[in-house]
């Protein structure tokens, strides 16, 4: 004949468990205390700091034994409560938000990804076509029928000069020489500064 199975303890909610388990441990605790307070010295005597971290370790070992083999005889919320314990996990509110926030980034950048995806490649023509344009804008090249003899192109000696071209040599021809004069003048100036200079300190240090 079977044995006839054992009732469980009926806890509503498991926070009342964890009540428990909490009285339960203040009330080791404090007989602890009392005891150690009748050792010589009183419970902050010598002899009894040194009971104390052993009795604790021990006291601490019970405890969590006896916990545990208790949980085999509870049932929570209509489950045992060893199953209780394995099904259920702590909601952590702050992580559920930190996960859906990296979930919303990362499909914001993978939108914006797919997006340049799209339009980087258009972009990357459009610029080498602006760059191919300007470089090609910055050269000077005859037309192309100035090239064309009949028999070939022409040499480099036959082709003809750019459009303004003795007016830019002039105004080259004018920096020159301007350049020039500045080269000879720079010494004499620079002689008149140092002697103005030398006065204006002379000046200066002349008592009121």
């Amino acid at each position: 004949m079977a044995e006839p199975t054992l009732s469980r303890i009926v806890i509503d909610q498991e926070p009342d468990w964890i009540r428990v388990k909490d009285n339960v441990s203040q009330a080791i605790v404090s007989v602890m205390e009392t005891r150690l307070a009748t050792m010589p010295g009183g419970k902050d005597g010598d002899a009894a700091k040194g009971m104390r971290k052993e009795v604790e370790a021990r006291l601490g070992k019970i405890r969590e034994r006896m916990f545990q083999m208790s949980s085999y005889n509870l049932q929570v919320n209509g489950q045992n409560y060893e199953d209780y314990v394995d099904a259920t996990e702590g909601f952590d509110e702050v992580l559920d938000r930190k996960i859906w926030g990296l979930h919303h980034e990362r499909v914001d950048w993978e939108a914006r990804t797919a997006e340049k995806r799209k339009r980087m490649p258009d972009g990357i023509h459009r610029l080498e076509e602006d760059l191919e344009m300007r470089r090609t804008e910055a050269e000077w090249l005859p037309d192309d029928e100035l090239l064309e003899d009949g028999k070939g192109t022409l040499k480099a000696e036959e082709i003809p000069a750019p459009p303004r071209h003795e007016e830019v040599k002039q105004t080259f021809q004018t920096v020159i020489s301007n350049l020039a004069e500045v080269a000879k003048t720079a010494p004499t100036q620079l002689q008149r500064a140092q002697r103005a200079q030398t006065v204006r300190d002379e000046i200066l240090d002349m008592a009121p």
